[in-house]
């Protein structure tokens, strides 16, 4: 029973484990610089792992809230593979979300664009980020909205019901991010 919650709430043990220690961080401040800017952006850049999951569906949910550009890539993967096949089946089930003809890009075909804003799912991914020279600036997804989280798991290996719990997730701070950023 406590197995199952946390696999259902947190994916894995490895992500309780993580999702702890980016919740301390937060609290004794370590991440207020990443939940707000200071000109609004030209474009955001939502930055995941694999360009699989969190961040082609973070770039979709965005581009149909906000005028504002978006772009999705992912710092461990090869540019032109598809969305997770279940993210795929899930997201379109429970949110009528297609992201059947999204395509990977990784973090080496990245073209910067001024203006550039990075929305991270995690803080490991800004220090990713940051080891490859880029500066920012860097916003965590999850400090928008009320329902702050500050790290968004990644579903990949994770059974259904997180994928269906990140998929909320994510749906829920990208459309407080992009009511944030109305011009």
């Amino acid at each position: 029973m406590f197995r199952e919650y946390i696999m259902n709430k947190f994916g894995s043990k490895k992500g309780l484990l993580s999702y702890l220690r980016d919740e301390f961080s937060c609290r004794v401040g370590l991440f207020r610089q990443y939940s707000r800017w200071e000109t609004p952006p030209e474009r955001l850049v939502f930055v995941c792992q694999g360009n699989i999951c969190r961040s082609a569906l973070a770039e979709w949910v965005f581009k149909n809230h906000s005028d504002i550009d978006a772009i999705s890539m992912g710092l461990n993967t090869n540019t032109g593979k598809g969305a997770n096949p279940r993210l795929l089946k899930i997201a379109y089930e429970s949110k009528n979300i297609d992201l059947s003809s999204h395509k990977t890009t990784s973090v080496e075909d990245y073209v910067p664009s001024a203006g550039d804003v990075f929305v991270c799912m995690e803080a490991s991914h800004i220090k990713a980020i940051q080891s490859l020279g880029y500066s920012g600036p860097f916003l965590l997804l999850g400090s928008f909205g009320k329902k702050k989280t500050f790290r968004i798991n990644d579903p990949y290996s994770a059974n259904d019901t997180f994928m269906s719990k990140t998929i909320d997730d994510i749906v829920y701070h990208t459309v407080e991010l992009a009511k944030s950023l109305k011009r």
